[in-house]
């Protein structure tokens, strides 16, 4: 499980930072938190793949966080991609990509989903083609789930910006412990597709044997999942301290240092403090700023110092940078 920093500049792109975007690697999925500008040219330079299942999560409207997502389907039609896309955002969301579709000819033909999150009326509301506005189906909202399978549930909460903007959380469920190759072995079980079921903790059939990874010690006892939430844009509030409670990664705009304590409340934006402050009363491990104002281009580190001050683990997003969750 990987995080990527595919863009941490606000509003304007800077020469070191691209517009916001994050990536998440988990197992063969990967998920998509915002879509700046120029995103296409950071997947690349990231190595990220542009046929895997993809989940794209949009926190608002405002179009440093948007702009990059028209082009990202286009291409993926250019290169007959094959793997599915969902899309999750506020209402309108399927307008906007509409609108590309009438005007500028967006085609989808490739397996996507626009998954609009009615937080007035607590429902989702799904569109299953780019071709109809008529929805496929419309699903009550339980506990802000926006999804959820056998490994992981998204969820979602709004926060305050100065439009309806919402943080996501990506939330692992409980996973099994570390593989033990030499056990397998020693069962006679040899290194092949079935490592991997038994990674998982899948009981598999053998040679006429039924192996149980748990209870034969080939993988160990189950541990907690990991837990990643997106702030969005927003001013501190207590719906994103609920949904980021216990978080390993927060990740949070930062988009002022405190001496702008009063143009960041103005235009509903954090600083650093701010950030580490709500990481602290959520009680996450590590906190990453990014969505830093191209006002510190030049040095961004004081907001990073600052924000250290009150939450030591914490560290300043950078273009690229990658960081693994064990």
């Amino acid at each position: 499980m990987e995080l990527i920093i595919l863009g941490s500049s606000a509003a304007i792109p800077v020469r070191e930072r691209n517009l916001p975007s994050t990536a998440l690697k988990y197992k063969n999925e990967l998920f998509l938190f915002d879509c700046g500008e120029d995103l296409q040219r950071r997947l690349i330079e990231a190595g990220l793949k542009f046929n895997k299942p993809l989940k794209i999560l949009i926190s608002h409207f405002h179009g440093d966080h948007i702009i990059g997502l028209p082009g990202l389907l286009f291409r993926f039609g250019l290169i007959e991609r094959t793997a599915p896309v969902t899309i999750f955002g506020p209402r309108n969301l399927f307008l906007y990509l509409f609108v590309h579709r009438k005007i500028l000819g967006l085609k989808a033909n490739y397996p996507i989903s626009i998954v609009e999150i009615d937080n007035d009326n607590n429902k989702l509301i799904v569109f299953e083609t780019l071709d109809s506005e008529i929805p496929s189906e419309e699903k009550f909202l339980e506990d802000n789930v926006i999804f959820e399978n056998d490994k992981y549930t998204l969820k979602y909460t709004e926060v305050d910006h100065s439009v309806l903007t919402f943080a996501y959380s990506f939330v692992e469920k409980p996973r099994y412990g570390k593989f033990k190759p030499k056990r397998a072995i020693e069962l006679g079980i040899p290194e092949s597709k079935l490592w991997k079921k038994l990674q998982e903790g899948e009981i598999i059939e053998y040679e006429g044997k039924t192996i149980d990874p748990l209870k034969e010690g080939i993988v160990g006892p189950k541990r907690p999942g990991r837990k990643v939430t997106y702030s969005g844009d927003t001013i501190p509030c207590e719906s994103l301290i609920e949904l980021g409670r216990d978080s390993d990664i927060l990740i949070h705009e930062a988009t002022f240092s405190k001496e702008l304590s009063d143009v960041a409340f103005e235009k509903k934006h954090s600083t650093s403090v701010d950030a580490a402050n709500d990481a602290k009363k959520m009680n996450a491990k590590q906190l990453i700023l990014t969505h830093i104002s191209s006002r510190y281009q030049e040095d961004a580190n004081q907001l990073l110092q600052d924000a250290k001050l009150i939450f030591p683990n914490t560290i300043l997003a950078k273009d690229l940078m990658r960081i693994s969750l064990q």
